[in-house]
């Protein structure tokens, strides 16, 4: 009896290690996915949500943000330089810019507003107004997301992506009254993604009203770019600003931009201008009146 019990125990033992060591390994990608899966948690024991009302705070945010964190701006920040943003989030924990009015009147002429060198950013619902050159500008970094920001009163484009930035969405985003004084209007546009902007960068249900250039201007852009259910209206005023609603590339350029379903109304210029852009520029579904040379031209 001792003895079948003994050689019980004995196989037991045996199959038990041989369960242990025959378990099949992680394969690599399964040991990144297992790796990825445990970022959101990490983030979720550092990310925070704070409230800030002045210039130091709000900048102090921004340079120690981590994923996932909310940085809500309560009420008008004066900013008296630019709002340099240079920490990414990921994919998994987005870093959060939402609220209130950023007045960048007092930051010295030719600084931007805001600047965006990061990844993985979502900035929302709020108003920045009154720079002495460019509002919000993308100057590199990609997949970030802009949603319901009103750019206006800017000496320079209001928003624009432009030098590599990458698959960003502008989205319901409003620019209007942008007036360039010494050039006479010709370099402050509504939107741009423009000089050799990266690849899946788009604007969606955005409105460009009444700015001294071009609505969207996309010159000299290196990648397609798509623009959908998006309002150009009374752009090009002041003495040399060229009044285009939608300007969809430039001379000695082969890029197929898509435009759908969009609105070009009362501009100074054409509605639709290639503006020699050779690429096969889809337009589809978009219309407009009232433009002062006409509604469509240069369109290949």
């Amino acid at each position: 009896m001792k003895t079948n019990f003994k050689l019980l125990l004995l196989f037991l033992i045996v199959s038990f290690t041989a369960c242990e060591t025959s378990e099949t390994p992680l394969t690599d990608n399964e040991t990144a996915v297992a790796s990825e899966q445990t970022i959101p948690e990490k983030n979720s024991l550092t990310a925070k949500s704070s409230t800030v009302t002045t210039e130091a705070a709000l900048k102090s945010a921004v340079a120690s943000a981590v994923p996932g964190d909310i940085i809500k701006i309560s009420g008008t920040i004066y900013l008296t330089s630019t709002l340099q943003i240079t920490k990414n989030g990921t994919a998994a924990g987005k870093i959060n810019l939402t609220g209130g009015t950023l007045n960048c009147s007092r930051i010295p002429a030719g600084n931007w507003g805001i600047k965006m060198l990061a990844s993985y950013w979502n900035i929302a619902n709020m108003t920045i107004t009154k720079g002495n050159s460019h509002g919000l500008i993308f100057a590199t970094g990609g997949y970030n997301y802009v949603y319901n920001v009103t750019a206006t009163y800017f000496q320079g484009t209001g928003i624009m992506m432009y030098n590599g930035a990458h698959h960003n969405t502008i989205s319901a985003c409003h620019s209007s009254e942008n007036y360039d004084p010494i050039d006479g209007g010709q370099n402050a546009d509504g939107f741009a993604c423009s000089l050799s902007g990266g690849a899946g960068n788009r604007f969606d249900s955005c409105v460009a009203t009444h700015n001294s250039d071009d609505g969207f201007d996309l010159f000299g852009n290196s990648a397609t770019v798509v623009i959908n259910k998006c309002v150009a209206t009374r752009n090009g005023y002041g003495t040399a600003g060229n009044g285009n609603g939608f300007k969809l590339g430039s001379s000695g350029q082969n890029i197929p931009h898509t435009v759908t379903n969009c609105s070009s109304t009362n501009n100074l210029a054409y509605g639709y201008d290639g503006n020699g852009n050779k690429g096969h520029i889809t337009i589809t579904g978009s219309t407009g009146s009232g433009n002062g040379k006409g509604l469509f031209t240069r369109i290949y």
